[in-house]
């Protein structure tokens, strides 16, 4: 995580709103069954990408709210993987989400946003990208995909530290 007192003000302006699904995509190859197939050499391969932020000014029952919005698309390809040829995709799962936060200050420093969208967006969408995930591949019969949880580093204070490091 970001160590730094401007990004800290960021985070601290920004209040969790909405995430939801802006756009998906899943499909499988036409000549591949999974409920059929030997998918003990399938693979997944992982995408995660934030597509786009922007700031948005809403006006609602009178008032002029600011939202941070961040698209960030996420995917798993099953592939079948050759030796002597390039991998063969045989499923896809992909799925843009749409992470929304209301801006509690009006002077937050854009580059602390693009900061916030790169290192926080991640572990708010991460638990619905999860279930998402697990439900399509139910729906397709595709293996289950062994997504881990999103783990936030915590920095440990000085104090800690050094207390560890003292010996007994």
């Amino acid at each position: 995580m970001v160590d730094d007192p401007d990004f800290q003000t960021v985070k601290d302006s920004l209040v969790f709103n909405d995430i939801y699904i802006k756009s998906t995509n899943a499909s499988c190859a036409d000549d591949w069954d999974p409920k059929r197939s030997d998918i003990d050499d399938v693979r997944f391969k992982f995408m995660h990408q934030i597509k786009t932020s922007e700031v948005l000014t809403v006006e609602e029952n009178g008032d002029s709210r600011q939202y941070f919005r961040v698209n960030l698309l996420v995917g798993c390809r099953f592939v079948k993987a050759d030796d002597n040829e390039e991998d063969e995709m045989k499923a896809q799962i992909e799925a843009t989400f749409c992470a929304e936060y209301l801006m509690t200050r009006e002077d937050v420093n854009p580059d602390g946003l693009k900061v916030f969208a790169l290192e926080n967006v991640s572990y708010h969408v991460w638990p619905y990208w999860r279930e998402y995930l697990a439900n399509m591949c139910s729906r397709f019969n595709l293996p289950k995909v062994p997504l881990p949880t999103r783990q936030i580093k915590i920095k440990k204070r000085k104090s800690e530290v050094d207390t560890k490091q003292t010996p007994e």
